[in-house]
């Protein structure tokens, strides 16, 4: 894994796609910057979020009655390693869509009271889910697994952090994320050639430099192998189970996607950990299993959630780790693998139906230099997988010597 950007620095990457159906386009702006490199925990969402608060040209009230005059739906965001913004119209508004992301993106203002609404908001926003039993415990495994890289915390910061956070702060950062570059992607009831070169004329202006994506900590993890949170709410015990995995530009990505199905992570109760626990233990109702969990430039981690009683926990950990044990030792059946396999190859093209599922595809596939949007390619990287590829991978990236077990456990 490397921290250099999938993205040239000294250009603007555009993807144009056109997809039939609905007469609606997609246009996304994606920029490399998030928690990933902020100095102040929140920032990232923040300027995100505010990017649709002003511009050069607009206030947010203007914004806001515009686009509901037009029907047209504007999002921005910030996460782990990008922020940017969203938009959403009616095809025959294309034009005005890529006007208003380029308007956005290269010319807010971050006006004082606006920062501080955003910040106060996303504030509210993690009081709330603090209030959710299982939130925080996610939020402690997450610290027990990355500390102290920022994955090891919520986005949105905290209280206090965001509370920190000025209209400077958001015009500093955004002027950094900008000098890396900028991916557009826009998908649609659209012209691409037309589209592509407005998009070109639309942001030509903008001037990158050689730079990349710092980490601002190591991915270290705390030392206990387990930890367990007291809640202050409910009478169901959460229990978190897993460790550090892959990045998502990783060859053997696609072999532990077969492996996470065969393990719980398809549909229904179908898979190994469900069927133990649920089906035949009856241990628990809400039972979730990932591999790759938050993927992207770090690790993303194997977890594996058990919703149960808590005088069932032990119970529920112990078929946990012989279920996990038995996949490294043993992997999957024959029967196991064909039917995974299968199962993500049947899925993918329910991934690839609207024009915003295009554009973020499109997006992702700039950002992390990997062709995610070719379905050909998503596919055979399947398709031509054997079993004991899957068990090799398996292997390789499970280790119940690295699992990480977090309890949430209701006070009496």
């Amino acid at each position: 894994m490397t921290d250099e950007p999938a993205i040239s620095s000294s250009r603007i990457a555009i993807k144009v796609r056109h997809v039939p159906g609905a007469p609606v386009v997609s246009v996304r702006v994606w920029l490399l910057a998030g928690a990933r490199d902020e100095s102040i925990p929140g920032l990232a969402l923040v300027t995100g979020r505010a990017l649709l608060e002003g511009s050069t040209d607009r206030d947010w009230v203007a914004i806001s009655e515009e686009a509901e005059s037009r029907g047209i739906a504007i999002a921005g965001f910030g996460g782990v390693e990008i922020i940017g913004l969203g938009i959403d119209a009616l095809a025959e508004d294309w034009d005005l869509a890529l006007e208003w992301a380029a308007e956005l993106t290269l010319q807010p203002q971050f006006p004082a009271e606006r920062v501080d609404w955003v910040a106060r908001q996303a504030a509210a926003e993690l009081r709330s889910m603090g209030d959710q039993p299982e939130v925080v415990t996610g939020w402690a495994f997450l610290k027990q697994l990355y500390t102290p890289h920022p994955r090891s915390r919520p986005t949105h910061g905290s209280a206090a952090s965001l509370a920190r956070i000025s209209p400077e702060h958001c015009k500093e950062f955004h002027r950094g994320a900008l000098e890396r570059g900028i991916v557009v992607a826009a998908s649609g009831w659209v012209d691409e050639d037309l589209m592509a070169s407005k998009i070109q004329e639309l942001f030509s202006g903008v001037r990158s430099r050689e730079s990349k994506l710092e980490m601002r900590a190591s991915i270290e993890g705390l030392d206990d192998s387990i930890l367990e949170v007291s809640l202050d709410s409910g009478d169901q015990a959460h229990l978190l189970m897993g460790h550090l995995s892959l990045p998502l530009n990783h060859p053997d990505v696609p072999a532990l996607q077969i492996a996470a199905v065969g393990l719980g992570a398809g549909s229904g109760l179908t898979g190994r950990i469900p069927q133990r626990i649920r089906e035949k233990e009856g241990l628990a109702y809400s039972v979730g299993v990932e591999v790759l969990a938050g993927a992207g430039f770090d690790p993303g981690r194997l977890v594996i959630y058990v919703g149960t009683a808590p005088t069932s926990l032990k119970q529920a950990e112990a078929a946990v780790v012989e279920e996990l044990d038995q996949l490294i030792v043993s992997g999957l059946a024959e029967q196991e693998f064909n039917d995974a396999r299968s199962y993500l190859i049947g899925r993918e093209p329910f991934h690839r139906e609207t024009a915003r599922q295009w554009a973020d595809l499109a997006a992702e596939t700039e950002i992390f230099g990997i062709p995610l949007d070719d379905e050909s390619w998503v596919i055979d990287r399947w398709r031509n997988l054997t079993n004991s590829d899957v068990s090799r991978a398996i292997r390789s990236h499970l280790d119940l010597g690295k699992l990480k077990t977090t309890r949430g456990v209701p006070r009496l």
